[in-house]
């Protein structure tokens, strides 16, 4: 049963993602301090962020809709800012880019099928 916002295995595993990001963008170059490094921080932070709005704002299945949709987008972004990272060699771990570029998609289509079949789940 799915009580609260936290229960969501999309929130779990968003929120997982954000930690292992911001593990990961300690060890990008300082230049990319305020423009790869932000992009993705934020991004990453949006994604469960807004799923736990969208939860509490949740008074019509179209209402959390929209901020799965949104949330969606943010890891679609999360994607190309890791693609970026992986083309500029600043990801060392290998294959590490592309688990995490793989998580994403995996994540995207989760929020996907979870935005497609609210009103199943709805309490």
């Amino acid at each position: 049963m799915i009580r609260n916002f936290r229960d969501l295995e999309v929130y779990q595993e968003g929120f997982q993602l954000q930690l292992e990001i911001e593990a990961l963008l300690r060890t990008l170059p300082r230049e990319e301090k305020f423009l790869l490094c932000d992009q993705m921080r934020r991004a990453a932070r949006a994604i469960p962020s807004l799923i736990a709005e969208g939860w509490a704002k949740r008074e019509t299945v179209k209402d959390f809709r929209r901020f799965l949709r949104d949330s969606q987008a943010e890891a679609n972004e999360m994607i190309n800012h890791l693609l970026l990272a992986k083309h500029k060699g600043y990801i060392r771990k290998r294959g590490y880019a592309d688990e995490l570029i793989e998580r994403y998609e995996k994540l995207a289509k989760r929020i996907t099928n979870l935005k497609n079949n609210w009103q199943n789940f709805k309490d």
